[in-house]
């Protein structure tokens, strides 16, 4: 067989791989962990947690969202969530790294100064609120008048008391 041949073959296979259709459970289980990410997400004020690439297992998808909020975890920080193969230690990781995420997000000492923050998202009654973390200054400084330093100078010759 040619080598070009050899790769209309394999061609074919990514072909035919990319157009059946995802199952149902593999689906349900992107889905879910995409709505998960994007709850983080938009804690951080992001648009969203990436999409799934084309051919990518809901298993792949998970770790690889992970990646993105690990740096917010101290116990997984410096972990490779690349190499976890039980289903059940995943869930235990994403459970930790996603309550580690959202607890950063709100926390207004890890954002720099002068950044305040919208956040919005639905109370029980289902109404957006928005709610703003970082540097309450960042906006209050607009109206605030500007700083001025002074001393009070005593008149020379009238110290002690009044003559």
């Amino acid at each position: 067989m040619s080598e070009a041949a050899e790769l209309r073959a394999q061609i074919a296979a990514l072909q035919r791989k990319l157009n059946t259709p995802m199952p149902e459970a593999e689906r349900n289980e992107i889905a879910a962990a995409q709505a998960r990410a994007d709850a983080v997400a938009v804690k951080f004020g992001l648009p969203g947690a990436t999409q799934p690439i084309p051919g990518e297992t809901g298993i792949q998808f998970r770790k690889r969202l992970l990646g993105t909020f690990k740096k917010y975890s101290p116990e997984y920080k410096s972990a490779n969530v690349e190499m976890i193969g039980d289903p059940a230690v995943l869930k235990a990781a994403e459970e930790t790294i996603y309550k580690d995420a959202a607890a950063a997000a709100l926390d207004s000492s890890s954002y720099p100064p002068n950044t305040l923050r919208p956040i919005r998202e639905r109370d029980e009654s289902g109404r957006m609120v928005t709610r703003y973390v970082g540097d309450n200054m960042a906006w209050m400084r607009l109206f605030c008048l500007p700083s001025r330093v002074g001393r009070f100078v005593e008149p020379t010759g009238r110290r002690g008391g009044a003559q």
